[in-house]
């Protein structure tokens, strides 16, 4: 985090909006990005916490430990632009180190779009939000994200997420392809609850020499971004979980972060995970023991913050 991608010293440099400026921005983003990382569930159970979390905490800050009304204060105020570059920026050292050298399907470097629902509220909206009407006549806000991810072999890196706006939409356009298109045509059949079932899949692409096979294992690959993307940002990284209402794209961003941090470190930096059987969360288990004892805090403020 520190060596390669310099993410506490790009923290440092983020615009800091606020008029009192007690506690250093560099004390509430560095550790809510951490804590992400380490899939806690809510800013209460972070900086509202018992004894242990104080330790924990403390193990990583210099100075005062900030409140949750602190935390969501700040980034609320924080554009969520510079965080994004903090992601895109990572994004292209991944790319000058050649992380996917050998590619992650038959030698290509495949990636794959998915479309989720974060959370959703009757109460609380903000100006971006997206509505529908319930069953009830009851109008509903909610917040949606597109997800870019590398699918095929790990590490399964998000490649980046936009949030959808509400906007109206008129006279979109699709503007002519330069590239040759080749469509392939398949015919799956299978056994299904003791009956033979079948359908038939059409897929356009600009890949003219690739082998059909390949092609067949991309498309139906693209569900990696739901199994290893979307499943674990919900189910362990909280992504459903309302942080800070006003800083829904600021927090999803940290989080993609945090996710991609943590696939690379366990499947580039640490050289004995893949086959040793320990699961994602016994490491988590290890990370959140260890930051008890072990400071990090020299770490991350010596040339970081």
């Amino acid at each position: 985090m520190k060596s390669v991608y310099k993410i506490p010293q790009k923290i440092k440099c983020l615009t800091d909006e606020r008029k009192r400026k007690s506690i250093p921005l560099f004390n509430i983003v560095m550790p809510v990005l951490l804590f992400l990382m380490l899939q806690y569930e809510s800013f209460h159970t972070i900086f509202s916490a018992p004894e242990s979390m104080s330790k924990r905490l403390k193990n990583c800050i210099s100075g005062r430990i900030p409140k949750v009304d602190a935390v969501r204060d700040l980034l609320s105020r924080i554009n969520p632009d510079e965080i994004r570059s903090i992601h895109e920026e990572m994004i292209d050292i991944i790319k000058r180190n050649r992380i996917f050298r050998n590619g992650t399907i038959s030698g290509y470097v495949v990636a794959g779009f998915d479309g989720a629902e974060l959370f959703s509220s009757t109460k609380k909206s903000c100006p971006n939000c997206l509505t529908r009407k319930k069953l009830t006549g009851e109008t509903e806000y909610f917040h949606r994200s597109v997800v870019c991810m590398t699918i095929g072999k790990s590490p399964h890196v998000i490649l980046g997420q936009e949030m959808l706006k509400p906007r109206d939409l008129s006279g979109f356009e699709m503007e002519g392809c330069p590239y040759k298109l080749r469509v392939v045509r398949y015919h799956e059949q299978w056994e299904e609850n003791g009956k033979e079932t079948e359908r038939f899949m059409w897929l356009v692409t600009t890949l003219e020499a690739a082998d059909y096979r390949v092609l067949w294992e991309m498309m139906h690959r693209r569900w990696d971004i739901e199994e290893n993307g979307f499943h674990q940002l919900k189910t362990y990284y909280h992504a459903k979980h309302c942080y800070c209402h006003d800083a829904v794209e600021t927090i999803s961003n940290l989080i993609i972060i945090g996710f991609n941090v943590r696939e690379l470190y366990l499947y580039r930096r640490s050289r004995s995970f893949v086959g040793s059987g320990i699961s994602r969360k016994s490491i988590n288990r290890i990370f959140c023991d260890e930051l008890l004892t072990e400071k990090v805090k020299q770490i991350l403020y010596g040339k970081g913050g």
